[in-house]
This record gives structure tokens, C-alpha cells and sequence, in this order.
């Protein structure tokens, strides 16, 4: 429960700075966020639809990727945490190194989560 909530302020704060950081520079198109924000609402509200906002979290990667644009800070971390979740321990950590390794500000945080994860999937 811990990580979880580390997790979600980490994103949430990572989201924040990006979004402030948007506003001042007068470019809302330097990440592509889809319907991300009605949908972790709606996820929020309604856990039973996680599986929409997982395939909006994919949308997301994918079209950042195929963009050449990184994708918005704490996106990769979150669908690494749903993969987490699942039970699917390394492609969580495979996301959450993508987060570290695009977002350099989150390689502590993210480095913390992945020992604890390697340590939980040894237990």
C-alpha cells in the first residue's frame, strides 16, 4: 500500500510540474495526453474500468514513440504500476527504467520502486 501511494503522488507531482511548466511556455502540444485525465478520473470513481485506462496509457506510449515526443512525465511509471498489479513484475520494471531513463528528475524514486519491486518478486 506504500508504494502505491508513493507512486500515485510521485505521478500526480510529476504531472503537475509538467502541466505548469506548459502553461508558462505557451505550448500545450509538447505532449500528447489523450483522454488521460477524464479517464483516471473515471478510474478513480470506477476501479472496474481500469482496463480503458490502461489502453489509454497505451495510446499514449505509443503515439509519444511512434511521435518521436517523450511521453508525459509519471505516464510510463503508471502503466509500469498496473503491470505491477497484474502480477508482472519485470515488464513493470522495464516501465519504470523507461521512466527513469526519460525523466532523469524521477531515477531516484523510480530506482527505489524498482528495488522494492526485484525484492518483493525474490520473496
Amino acid at each position: 500500500m506504500k508504494i502505491r501511494c508513493s507512486i500515485i503522488t510521485a505521478t500526480a507531482l510529476l504531472i503537475v510540474l509538467s502541466l505548469s511548466n506548459n502553461s508558462f511556455a505557451g505550448d500545450s502540444t509538447t505532449y500528447y495526453w489523450s483522454s488521460y485525465e477524464s479517464d483516471l478520473f473515471d478510474t478513480y470513481n470506477n476501479p472496474e474500468n481500469l482496463k480503458e485506462f490502461e489502453a489509454t496509457l497505451l495510446r499514449i506510449i505509443n503515439k509519444s514513440d511512434t511521435s518521436g515526443r517523450k511521453p508525459p512525465p509519471g505516464i510510463l511509471a503508471e502503466y509500469g504500476y498496473i503491470l505491477y498489479r497484474r502480477g508482472d513484475a519485470n515488464a513493470a520494471i522495464q516501465y519504470f527504467q523507461r521512466e527513469a531513463g526519460q525523466w532523469p528528475e524521477s531515477r531516484m524514486f523510480m530506482n527505489r520502486v524498482i528495488a522494492h519491486v526485484r525484492q518483493g518478486a525474490a520473496s
